[in-house]
């Protein structure tokens, strides 16, 4: 089931994707307020997944939202 989040001035749907490699879940993020941005994408252990996208908390939801990164973009390592 897909949740909403507000993040950068925009509201987010968040969902879940596919699962990369084992133990982890890619988690997705659609903003719903304008289609100028790209979607945003995070990798997230699955053992803090247990209920899927309802077990995290909204402060959960931001962290994993700051973590993630615009499709295409590169990012720091």
């Amino acid at each position: 089931m897909a949740r909403s989040i507000k993040a950068a001035g925009d509201t987010w749907e968040v969902r879940l994707g596919e699962r990369p490699r084992d133990g982890f879940q890619v988690v997705l993020f659609f903003c719903t307020t304008t289609n100028q941005r790209p979607y945003r994408v995070s990798e997230v252990a699955e053992r803090d997944l247990p209920d899927g996208l309802d077990g995290l908390s909204e402060a959960d939801l931001q962290g994993v939202f700051a973590a993630s990164g615009s499709l295409g973009t590169r990012t720091a390592t």
